[in-house]
């Protein structure tokens, strides 16, 4: 089983260029993986027939197939999730 885990997010950023009000939070590109590239994994794993992290709650994508079209999605076995 694999799971999906991510950093605390930090808190807001003071920028000597922004107003000091600005309280938007920075998140560096490469620390946080985008959705994208959650789902993107989580494919790349099921076609390989192989159970992948849920990307809802870490639990097992189970590699759903149909007749001739080979792997089609899969289905976590804890939330119940499916990806299609």
């Amino acid at each position: 089983m694999s799971a999906l885990l991510t950093p605390p997010r930090p808190g807001p950023r003071r920028d000597h260029m922004g107003d000091p009000d600005d309280h938007r939070e920075h998140r560096p590109a490469d620390h946080e993986p985008t959705l994208d590239d959650v789902i993107s994994r989580a494919w790349e794993v099921l076609r390989a027939d192989v159970p992948a992290a849920c990307p809802v709650c870490g639990g097992e994508l189970i590699p759903r197939a149909s007749a001739g079209a080979g792997i089609v999605g899969g289905r976590c076995e804890s939330c119940g999730t499916s990806l299609s």
